[in-house]
């Protein structure tokens, strides 16, 4: 498995920007896209496709929050901009809002899986010179299944991350 996500991180190294050259049409763009690294309480890979009036979220990889059993995780949301804080010399600040969900398999004794709605609320910079989206989310949520028994309760998320945008 480790060998598999190592490769997987070299092609993506050298692959990405390779694919990216001067296709850059910016976050939040029509049929934009942006792979990357996200780190938090669902550490994997991150992606953002854009749909034009709001961006389609998704995370995949290892919860980091859920050790015993080994746990992989994945949400996807709906995230609009509600407003931009203006930093001054070109420098904005887009706070952004959706709605979505989460997903996560526990590989123990028996399989599990938890469910979940989730409300994210975040901050993002993209640069102008390269086409590289820094992000900080908290996402808030109702935990609706719980190791696949249905119980519902408190839910959350949280993440930092980089995407390189094409």
């Amino acid at each position: 498995m480790k060998k598999v996500l190592i490769v997987l991180a070299l092609i993506c190294l050298v692959a990405f920007p390779v694919m990216a050259g001067n296709s850059y049409t910016g976050a939040t763009k029509k049929n934009s896209v942006g792979v990357g690294l996200n780190l938090g309480t669902n550490t994997g890979v991150g992606l953002r496709f854009g749909m034009g009036s709001f961006d389609i979220l998704a995370n995949v990889g290892i919860n980091n929050f859920s050790f015993k059993p080994f746990t992989l995780s994945a949400d996807a949301a709906a995230s609009y901009k509600v407003y931009t804080i203006d930093g001054g010399k070109d420098l904005k600040f887009p706070i952004t809002v959706g709605v979505g969900a989460k997903a996560a398999i526990a590989f123990g004794d028996t399989t599990a899986v938890d469910l979940g709605v989730l409300v994210p609320v975040g901050i993002e910079y993209t640069f102008s010179e390269v086409p590289v989206t820094l992000y900080i989310r908290l996402a808030p949520g109702v935990k609706l299944l719980e190791a696949t028994a249905f119980k519902i309760g408190f839910d959350y998320s949280g993440y930092i991350g980089a995407l390189w945008n094409f």
